[in-house]
């Protein structure tokens, strides 16, 4: 494709995109030596794991500082936490888009409204809570994804783009937040500690609409793969007191193998190749991830700033961290009309996600 201005069928235009995190600033080093250091005391490695996991500082809600200093809570406070602050996160970002869309006074054009998170559950979904809060239209679709993991927000697009393409007259809200902070547990192991030394806590969300021609971000199109062969390397299950990653070191190796295929597969159905899409956005699962995809795909250090600097600035905030890159692509590296950007995340499953976006 030539990367013009004419809309695609089923595309899907972004409107607004904002992101936000809990105020708690946590500095890795800090973090480290007051708490950290004496959990992972039997982790021979520790040190090196925090030091060289990419992170610099985390929004967290609950510092672990002060939030585990008595003890690991059960699953009930840790649920009362999530929705708290999933709750604050989508408020501001709702509003946000809302406001720079001008469509907080014309709320019934919003016909959808999807909102994904791995962290946590409470019903009313919180979906109804803010639908409620904003007073949008009572004959809303609404879909909350749970437990999807990483590439949860490809699913929140892929739903949003189905519906902009199904009833192209109304806009979608569609975002998530994670609260991966209050999901600390009692395990003393190398591999909780690469866990504990990556993961944030961060929210998104867009409005769409459909491609009608004008200035983008538009998504043009998403492409899935599951690896269920290596479906051992990463999981994500509820246990009596937190829910539990186990996160092998291999993913970034597993990674390596498949990416030039699947992004081959993205492209090909619009006759392009890697070498021509400007920008890159790749889900920090940890900082070897972006290193090896990179360098699979020929990267330049430009192309993988934006995800380096997220990894560094918030950690992995699961869900959330793609729409965080997308807004920091959007924000520093200045797109030009008609450049293209290919996003991607990898969840449990192994699941492989992309979008390709024009601008």
């Amino acid at each position: 494709m030539s990367g013009g201005t004419a809309p695609e069928r089923g595309a899907a235009r972004v409107l607004a995109l904002r992101t936000t995190a809990p105020d708690n600033i946590v500095p890795q080093q800090s973090a480290f030596d007051e708490y950290y250091r004496e959990m992972f005391r039997d982790v021979p490695q520790a040190a090196e794991i925090f030091q060289g996991s990419g992170v610099s500082t985390r929004h967290m809600a609950w510092d672990p500082r002060t939030a585990y200093a008595d003890g690991f809570p059960l699953i009930k406070p840790r649920m009362q936490a999530w929705q708290e602050h999933f709750l604050a996160m989508s408020r501001r970002n709702v509003a946000d888009v809302l406001d720079a869309t001008g469509t907080r006074e014309d709320s019934d054009r919003i016909g959808s409204f999807v909102l994904a998170s791995c962290t946590g559950y409470s019903g009313p979904t919180p979906d109804i809570l803010l639908a409620e809060e904003f007073g949008l239209r009572k004959d809303l679709r609404r879909t909350f994804i749970g437990h999807m993991g990483c590439n949860a927000a490809f699913n929140v697009l892929k739903t949003g783009i189905d519906a902009v393409a199904a009833r192209p007259h109304e806009l979608v809200l569609a975002g998530s937040a994670e609260v991966c902070s209050v999901h600390l547990r009692p395990e003393y192991t190398k591999e909780q500690a690469v866990v504990n030394a990556l993961f944030g806590d961060a929210g998104a969300m867009l409005l769409l609409g459909a491609d009608d021609g004008g200035p983008g971000p538009v998504i043009l199109g998403t492409h899935t793969e599951t690896h269920p062969d290596t479906s051992h390397a990463m999981s994500w299950h509820i246990e009596d007191t937190a829910f539990r990653m186990a996160l092998s070191p291999y993913v970034p190796f597993y990674l390596a193998e498949a990416i030039g295929p699947f992004v081959k597969e993205l492209l090909s159905s619009y006759g392009m190749e890697a070498g021509d899409i400007e920008h890159w956005g790749i889900h920090p699962g940890g900082p070897k991830i972006i290193d090896f995809v990179g360098e699979k795909l020929s990267l330049s250090p430009e192309q993988l700033a934006p995800s380096r600097a997220i990894l560094a600035e918030y950690g992995n905030c699961s869900s959330s961290t793609i729409l965080l890159i997308l807004e920091r692509i959007l924000r520093d590296s200045r797109p030009q009309p008609g450049e293209h950007a290919v996003i991607m995340a990898f969840g449990p499953g192994l699941t492989m996600e992309s979008a390709l976006v024009r601008f």
